[in-house]
């Protein structure tokens, strides 16, 4: 590894024991404080003369990459940590698609900027392909959509009873609405929520389960342990992160299964767990990434859903493995609100 000659022997250890190329610079000059072996793997320059170079020589674009640096340079000053992407350049003239995660650190007592950068153009082809998908898939599925809810309409004018199944109907098409909103949502990137308005939890997960195994007897079973309280939300996209959250404990539960609703120790939010097969640690870091799923029948959105949902609402997930080897998500950071009083 190169580093300057004042540079602690432990960031050597540190930067030389990871994969991905590593860039230290010092937090108010630019100049580069540390890189590790990695970076020749990645853009194919020695790391004894990556050090000399200018962070345009290693940018396809450099006006675009000097742009994302310094969005990132000041999310990292308001938050300490950020994430950009920009097209590289290699030494030998080919692109590729690289995500920086900056970080702050301080290396014999002067701030510098971590940044670790790594090929994901695979990621990001894959990323633009459902994107290009999802918006095929929305604008193909709301003209069908539009004229079946009209069609109920017609129906429920003209027709003498039925009512509760007219109801049931209307409410498997507002599914499929929320659905279809959701992608779009994704597609365009929109982290914001709606208006917020005090939800009680333990109503929310009783009612989301109810419409989503609602009509699958025997096959899976709700437990909502302990109280849940009360948080401020957006509906809407707490359903539909329960609801994912629940599709996918069903969807991967081979033989039936039960998922437990309960608050955390801390009283910072709440865990969805479940006692299927469980995700293996390996994959645990890619289960939100557009497209990723390991069930035949699923479409890789759920998951990625549920993470846009907590972002919105300023939440995390985390996830873990549960009592029983099954998964467990935990949604920290739901700070809780007096309930909605009685009538």
């Amino acid at each position: 590894m190169r580093h300057i000659a004042s540079e602690s022997d432990a960031l050597s250890g540190i930067l030389d024991d990871i994969a991905d190329a590593v860039i230290v610079t010092d937090a108010d000059t630019g100049e580069v404080v540390a890189v590790n072996d990695a970076v020749e793997r990645v853009f194919g320059h020695p790391p004894s003369t990556f050090c000399d170079l200018d962070p345009d020589a290693y940018a396809a674009n450099p006006d675009a990459a000097r742009d994302a640096r310094g969005a990132a340079r000041r999310a990292v000053t308001e938050t300490g940590s950020a994430t950009f992407r920009w097209t590289a350049l290699r030494r030998d003239g080919s692109t590729f698609r690289a995500e920086s995660s900056v970080s702050t650190t301080t290396v014999d007592g002067r701030g510098c900027l971590v940044s670790v950068v790594r090929d994901v153009s695979d990621r990001a082809e894959r990323e633009q392909e459902l994107e290009r998908f999802a918006e095929v898939l929305t604008h193909d599925l709301r003209s069908p959509l539009n004229a079946a809810e009209a069609q109920v309409e017609i129906l429920r004018s003209e027709a003498t009873g039925g009512e509760e199944w007219f109801d049931r109907l209307e409410g498997v098409h507002d599914r499929m609405a929320d659905i279809v909103d959701d992608v779009r949502t994704l597609v365009s990137g929109d982290r914001r929520v709606g208006d917020l308005e005090r939800i009680d939890l333990r109503e929310a997960a009783e009612e989301t389960w109810a419409a989503v195994a609602g009509d699958r007897d025997g096959a899976a079973d709700l437990v909502v342990s302990g109280e849940l309280g009360t948080v401020e939300a957006d509906s809407k996209r707490l359903c539909r992160l329960l609801e994912n959250l629940f599709e996918n404990a069903i969807r991967h539960g081979d033989d039936g299964v039960t998922v437990t609703v309960s608050p955390l120790a801390d009283g910072d939010g709440i865990a969805v767990e479940d006692d299927g097969p469980g995700i293996p640690p390996d994959a645990r870091d890619r289960v939100f990434e557009y497209g990723y799923t390991t069930a035949t029948t699923g479409t890789g959105f759920g998951l990625n859903i549920v993470a846009a949902a907590a972002e919105a609402h300023g939440w995390e997930v985390v996830i873990t493995e549960g009592t029983d080897g099954g998964a467990r998500f935990e949604i920290t950071g739901m700070e809780r609100v007096e309930p909605i009083p009685e009538e």
